[in-house]
Order: structure tokens, then sequence, then C-alpha cells
């Protein structure tokens, strides 16, 4: 199975790290996603793209986080882990 990383240059310069260490209500920024393409597809059409605000709401399985303030997700913690944020100070 191939995989496929968007921008994996940035999460190597920003030192982002996958969405599962965010504690519960912090708040991060996507920085990359390094997953198959078609995961990769698949967050994009949900509105995880590189730049979009997440916060975690529920560590666990599944992976609750809201995007934006807007609305709330619910992603498997093997996706969740894929996705790379830069965490907000």
């Amino acid at each position: 199975m191939t995989k496929r990383m968007i921008n994996s240059e940035a999460q190597l310069e920003s030192k982002a790290v996958p969405l599962t260490q965010l504690s519960r209500g912090q708040i991060g920024r996507i920085e990359c996603t390094q997953a198959h393409p078609d995961d990769c597809s698949m967050l994009r059409a949900m509105g995880l793209h590189p730049d979009a605000s997440i916060q975690m709401c529920r560590l666990g399985e599944p992976c609750i986080v809201s995007l934006s303030g807007a609305c709330r997700i619910g992603l498997a913690k093997d996706i969740a882990s894929r996705v790379f944020v830069h965490i907000d100070s």
C-alpha cells in the first residue's frame, strides 16, 4: 500500500505533532496529512485541510474534533494519528 505525504517539509520545519497528541480543549492548525490518497481526499472533503483550525474535544476511539468551531467530526484513532498539527500557543 502506497502512502502519500502532503506538505511533509512543513511538518519537519514547524515541529508539527500528530493530532492524537493534543489534549482535550487544545487548539491547533493542520500542517499536513500523511495518509493513503483515498484517506487524504476524505479528510479534505470533511474540512481537514492545511491551515484549518482544529480543537480536540475527546481523545480516544473515535477521536472527536471540532473544526473552526463550526462542526464536530469523529475520526478513527489511526486516521487522526496521520494528521499533523501545529499547536497554538
